[in-house]
């Protein structure tokens, strides 16, 4: 018996080294379900602040879209409106040098007379 006692209380220190292991597991895994939960809640700020600087992001480039196509819009507008002053410069310019040929054309013709009066004289 004295080796059945021996077996026993072996069997006793394993039993108890068992529950003290279970004790430290069962310890162990709430901390890290603790751990783990502060985790996924830090993890879901971040996301939730990342959310929101992305949807901030998106709405700047929405105002700058918008308004480059208001730029491009304005700009061709504004180069149309150049493009049509400078056609109505270039047909006054032609009516000038048009009259201007005229009143050249003109002054030669008074002049010739002028100079003929003056042979005649």
């Amino acid at each position: 018996m004295n080796q059945e006692t021996e077996i026993l209380k072996l069997l006793q220190n394993v039993e108890s080294g068992m529950g003290r292991m279970e004790t430290r597991m069962d310890v162990l895994e709430t901390k890290m379900e603790t751990r783990m939960d502060a985790l996924e809640t830090k993890m879901e700020a971040r996301m939730d602040s990342l959310e929101t600087k992305f949807d901030s992001l998106e709405t700047k480039v929405d105002k700058l879209e918008a308004g480059q196509v208001r730029m491009e819009n304005e700009l061709t507008d504004k180069i149309r409106a150049l493009f049509d002053a400078r056609e109505v410069q270039n047909d006054v310019n032609e009516r000038l040098l048009s009259s201007l040929e005229r009143v050249e054309a003109k002054l030669d013709v008074l002049q010739l007379e002028t100079a003929y009066l003056r042979r005649v004289k």
